[in-house]
């Protein structure tokens, strides 16, 4: 009758286990759902690149991307939203031309990400990297001179207003670019 008993009592808390664990699960799995971040709002983002020389503007560029921002335990984890747009320029490989060809990459690269800051802001890290061929004739001969700046900058901006985030000298020439963001929010 003891070795009865003791089954019976065993199977009992056997079977308030397992009632048991699979609240137990669901309220572990409900702690962790509520430390994910939930979906962030999405931005449109301006970049516009102008290049002056000796103070009057002789280029300007406009690039646009949406950009869905991140949370800060996301901020260093996760890569950047990536924009790419230029050529490939061949060069010749080697000490003389039968070596081959290799290619450049000629044009303008923006990496970015964005975080909300609270108070109708922004922050935004942007790497823009910008590449031209100075001299068309020297890139016909496959020796080409490449101007190249780049600019990398974490910011807080207000939304809807356009702002300078960089401004760069070309050390090799009279030219200064200037780098703008304007981030509008599109989505909640």
């Amino acid at each position: 009758m003891k070795t009865k008993t003791t089954i019976i009592v065993a199977v009992t808390l056997l079977l308030l286990c397992a009632a048991y664990l699979p609240r137990t699960a669901a309220q572990e799995m409900a702690k962790q759902e509520d430390a994910q971040p939930t979906a962030l709002s999405s931005y449109k983002v301006d970049y516009t690149v102008s290049e002056l020389d000796n103070g009057k503007k002789v280029n300007s560029r406009s690039y646009s991307m949406l950009i869905r921002a991140q949370t800060a335990s996301k901020w260093a984890g996760s890569g950047p939203r990536r924009l790419r747009v230029g050529s490939k320029v061949p060069v010749t490989v080697g000490v003389n031309s039968t070596n081959g060809l290799d290619y450049l990459d000629i044009g303008m690269n923006i990496d970015s990400r964005l975080m909300p800051a609270g108070d109708g802001k922004i922050a935004i890290g942007v790497n823009w990297e910008y590449s031209t061929v100075e001299n068309e004739q020297e890139r016909e001969m496959g020796h080409p001179v490449i101007r190249h700046v780049s600019s990398q900058v974490e910011s807080v901006v207000p939304l809807d207003k356009t702002t300078i985030v960089s401004e760069v000298d070309d050390v090799a020439s009279t030219r200064h670019y200037v780098f703008e963001v304007k981030v509008a929010k599109i989505s909640e």
